[in-house]
């Protein structure tokens, strides 16, 4: 894997974490419950066959009666390390907000919507794009991020905090 592919694999990583912030305040009840350190593992598959496994850690801060979440996340494995956060607006279906990997110092923005607890995203970014397909309930959520020309499949985690 190049750098350059090697960092953008980092934010989408960082991103799938992300997503999950948008899905939560859509589902009543469940917002004030995503406040917390929420952790899981994950798999990222190369597009040569090869698959790592990757641990990540989650913490919420819910604000402004669910409109405004802020997320940190942290991911690692014996070749990787990913140092995110965010910021989410929700109004209506609509999911919006900016992500930030620390590492590498890249920035983006994440825009799409959300139906139950589906979500379809995107990621927009100077050097990365990627879709997510997420779904969310109460106590956990599996994410699956699609990077295009980065050398990386799929990246497929799940968080759980019950």
């Amino acid at each position: 894997m190049t750098t350059t592919s090697f960092c953008a694999f980092q934010v989408a990583v960082a991103a799938a974490g992300l997503v999950w912030l948008g899905a939560q305040p859509a589902m009543a009840g469940v917002v004030d419950d995503m406040a917390g350190r929420w952790s899981g593992w994950g798999s990222v598959q190369l597009e040569n066959g090869q698959t790592e496994q990757v641990k990540c850690v989650a913490t919420y801060f819910v604000e402004k009666a669910g409109a405004s979440v802020r997320q940190n996340l942290r991911c690692a494995s014996s070749s990787y390390k990913i140092d995110a956060r965010a910021d989410y607006l929700l109004k209506g279906q609509q999911v919006s907000g900016t992500w930030e990997e620390l590492t590498h110092a890249a920035k983006g923005a994440i825009s799409g919507s959300h139906t139950d607890g589906d979500f379809k995203l995107s990621i927009a970014g100077d050097t990365f794009s990627a879709r997510i397909n997420m779904n969310a309930a109460a106590c956990q959520q599996s994410i699956n991020i699609m990077p295009q020309n980065l050398g990386v499949k799929r990246i497929s985690i799940g968080l759980k905090k019950c």
